[in-house]
């Protein structure tokens, strides 16, 4: 059976047995490449067949400019080739040619002007920020190639967030890639002075096409901020007896993240990244996908602490790291 048969089959045996249709196959894309939003952002996908290599069309950083509480940010869409774990390549599909996509990190009560350029060549994208509160309809539109949106939007809510791309099929754009964190900080600081880390959890299939794989929730992978096991020989770095804040984002697609480091109790924990929601003495918290916490802890000892996901199918998949605490920890991105 080839590869388009399968997926009719497919979707037929999806209407029979949920009495819904999850996937719609084109047999020209073009429609789906038009500046509009996709009818539902589940039910549709593009047909497109694999590429035999894996391409990259070029890395394009955002570029941020603030003027006061005006921020105006432009974001590039490409394929790009990715390094998911040692030595294993993948097509990634990317916002700025990185998976995750850049960290942005507003104050309360920016005023946003967001551009998003299409590079890629492919196919059409678009951007969802959970952090903004605007028409679905109006502004997370797709975005045929070689074209671009402007749009406008204020972050009235502090917290941690996820961005990324609303094309649909949804949950193909966001397993090969297309993610990333945006913090909203609060517009009077609440949160004490501490070293930061943005952790991004996802998950990596077969290849960019296996939407069987997809759907069944089974990833080949599961790592943070892009990498299985990334933190293992490079381990994220603090000093004894410091406040340390992780601010976990789970773009999932599909799996929920069970965010524990081993040897410490966090302090304080944060659903949404939100200071108003404050927990205490936590061992383990559970993030679903297109959902974030920010942890606290404080450790007193030197030595080595697991980060892991208490999932274990998902740990085992690459979802594990490293804290490394020295009182000679040095200086780390916010992401590393």
């Amino acid at each position: 059976m080839d590869r388009r048969s399968f997926l009719k089959v497919a979707a037929t045996a999806t209407v029979a047995s949920a009495g819904t249709l999850l996937y719609t196959w084109y047999d020209d894309q073009q429609n789906s490449t038009e500046n509009k939003p996709s009818d539902n952002p589940s039910n549709q996908t593009h047909e497109m067949e694999p590429n035999t290599e894996i391409t990259d069309q070029g890395k394009f950083p955002a570029e941020i400019k603030r003027n006061g509480n005006t921020v105006e940010i432009t974001m590039y869409t490409t394929q790009n080739k990715i390094e998911i774990a040692k030595d294993t390549f993948y097509q990634g599909w990317t916002f700025d040619g990185t998976v995750p996509g850049p960290v942005l990190r507003l104050k309360q009560g920016d005023k946003v002007k967001y551009t998003l350029i299409n590079k890629d060549q492919n196919m059409a994208h678009s951007i969802d920020f959970h952090a903004a509160q605007t028409p679905w309809n109006k502004n997370y539109i797709d975005i045929a190639p070689g074209k671009s949106y402007t749009f406008e939007w204020e972050a009235k809510v502090p917290g941690a967030f996820l961005y990324h791309c609303g094309t649909a099929p949804v949950l193909q754009h966001i397993a090969n890639g297309m993610y990333g964190a945006i913090l909203v900080d609060p517009i009077k600081p609440t949160f004490e002075k501490a070293r930061e880390f943005v952790l991004v959890q996802s998950e990596f299939y077969k290849d960019a096409f296996d939407i069987e794989g997809m759907m069944n929730g089974e990833p080949k992978v599961v790592a943070f901020n892009g990498k299985a096991h990334k933190y293992q020989d490079s381990p994220l770095e603090a000093k004894p007896g410091e406040l340390i804040r992780f601010y976990v984002i789970n773009a999932g697609p599909n799996n929920f993240s069970a965010f524990h480091i081993v040897g410490t109790i966090f302090n304080k924990t944060y659903p949404n990244g939100n200071p108003k929601n404050v927990e205490h003495e936590m061992q383990t918290v559970t993030i679903p996908p297109g959902g974030s916490y920010a942890v606290e802890l404080i450790v007193p000892d030197e030595g080595l602490y697991p980060i892991v996901s208490h999932s274990f199918k998902d740990s085992t998949k690459g979802a594990t790291g490293l804290l490394k605490i020295t009182k000679n920890a040095k200086d780390q991105p916010l992401a590393p």
